[in-house]
């Protein structure tokens, strides 16, 4: 592999006028074992691995070098991994273990499966409205929770894909638009996990679904 772009030092001009989504919130370049750059986003990140929406010609086993930017200003990360998998849509990749310095800025923005698991969830059916780069869903939750939730769909979703979700809880405080990544999908519906949830929306969320659980004695 090429050497590894010197701190500070600017990726070739030419790589960001080709890539229309430089403003993407998770903007990633993956360079291959030859040194050829490809420019896209993040649309899936937990602390093993990521899936990418972009179009780099590496095959499915080869080692990649990555830099991703971090969502609300918190700076870029550059990680090395290997391809695992290959779609219509872009390839996702193992990190084989992050160094403790890089897992620690990622863990803010990753929602992995042990915050799920603890966050409570309550089953209910709320309207809700996705969209997606092409497509516009209604549909409705199945269940809800503070961090995702599942929800009944008659068209499809692609495990990976980043949408807008668009939903009401019942308390009084109107509609909400979350960002989520579609976690599964199958024709019964979809998982959809929230992505970078503003603290007040968690709480909002946290709150409503608490206020639906049984009473504990």
């Amino acid at each position: 592999m090429s050497a590894d772009p010197t701190p500070g030092s600017s990726w070739p001009d030419r790589e960001r006028r080709r890539n229309p989504r430089a403003t993407a919130p998770w903007p990633a370049i993956v360079q291959d074992a030859h040194g050829h750059l490809a420019t896209g986003e993040v649309i899936d990140v937990s602390l093993s691995g990521m899936k990418l929406r972009v179009a780099t010609l590496a095959p499915v086993g080869d080692a990649v070098r990555l830099r991703a930017t971090l969502p609300h200003g918190a700076g870029q990360v550059e990680v090395s991994a290997q391809i695992v998998r290959r779609d219509a849509e872009g390839i996702a990749v193992d990190f084989g273990g992050l160094p403790p310095e890089v897992a620690q800025r990622f863990k803010p923005f990753v929602p992995t499966w042990d915050l799920r698991r603890r966050a409570e969830r309550v089953e209910v059916e709320l309207p809700v409205r996705i969209e997606g780069r092409d497509v516009v869903i209604e549909g409705r939750t199945l269940d809800l929770s503070a961090v995702g939730g599942r929800v009944s769909i008659r068209e499809g979703l692609t495990p990976g894909d980043m949408v807008a979700v668009q939903l009401a809880p019942r308390d009084g405080l109107g509609l909400m638009s979350i960002r989520a990544v579609v976690w599964e999908a199958n024709a019964r519906g979809a998982v959809l996990v929230f992505a970078n949830l503003p603290a007040t929306d968690f709480i909002r969320l946290r709150s409503y679904v608490d206020s639906l659980l049984p009473h504990r004695s």
